[in-house]
């Protein structure tokens, strides 16, 4: 019998260029020793909220007041400002890549939590903070190798990545880590300048 409840959160996908995908594979290799559980680049996004066990008459609620009601900007250009760590300086726990500014993430945050609330979600408490988690760890072996390593790669992991869409997600655990299948995605509108090519918006 098919659960009646599905793990799910709503986020903004990305993708990292060639340069950045390798100071990626980069740092892999650096950490090689230690126990960190790598983001796949394919899963790469910015969670907006996390929901987890969703009833699945409320994921079709939310899905269709998403696609019918929320307001997104057009496609965004965000720069990510380098690496940082989340949890006790003895005890990362994630690794991750913040970014320059937060205005753009909060305004889609503001629609998304409005169309979450007119489903009967109650409004999230604790405070958000936009960052592309890169890697998860479990153990490590030289704390001091772990920051003087993330502090030289610091630099590499900064620079313009491009935000298209909002995706309301179903996460499915699996021994690799879990796996996110696309339950229902919204394209974030594409303006047309005079010349007709597609412009870009940049927030101050």
């Amino acid at each position: 019998m098919e659960s009646l409840y599905f793990r799910t959160f709503i986020g903004l996908p990305l993708r990292l260029d060639q340069k950045m995908l390798k100071a990626r594979s980069d740092l892999m290799n650096a950490l090689e020793g230690e126990r960190i559980s790598w983001v796949d680049p394919g899963r790469f996004h910015v969670t907006l909220r996390f929901l987890g066990d969703t009833e699945a008459f409320l994921v079709k609620e939310i899905g269709r007041a998403l696609c019918s009601g929320v307001t997104l900007p057009g496609a965004t250009s965000m720069e990510l400002t380098g690496l940082s760590s989340f949890g006790p300086r003895k005890r990362p726990r994630v690794i991750w890549a913040g970014f320059e500014k937060t205005d753009f993430f909060e305004l889609v945050k503001r629609e998304v939590d409005q169309i979450l609330h007119s489903c009967g979600v109650p409004l999230e408490e604790k405070p958000f903070r936009a960052h592309l988690t890169l890697g998860r760890v479990r153990n490590l072996r030289n704390l001091q190798v772990y920051y003087d390593i993330i502090e030289k790669m610091n630099i590499r992991f900064q620079g313009p990545v491009l935000f298209e869409r909002l995706v309301f997600y179903r996460s499915i655990p699996g021994r690799g880590g879990p796996e996110y299948h696309v339950l229902d995605e919204i394209p974030f509108p594409q303006d047309i300048n005079p010349s007709g090519s597609q412009s870009i918006h940049h927030p101050s």
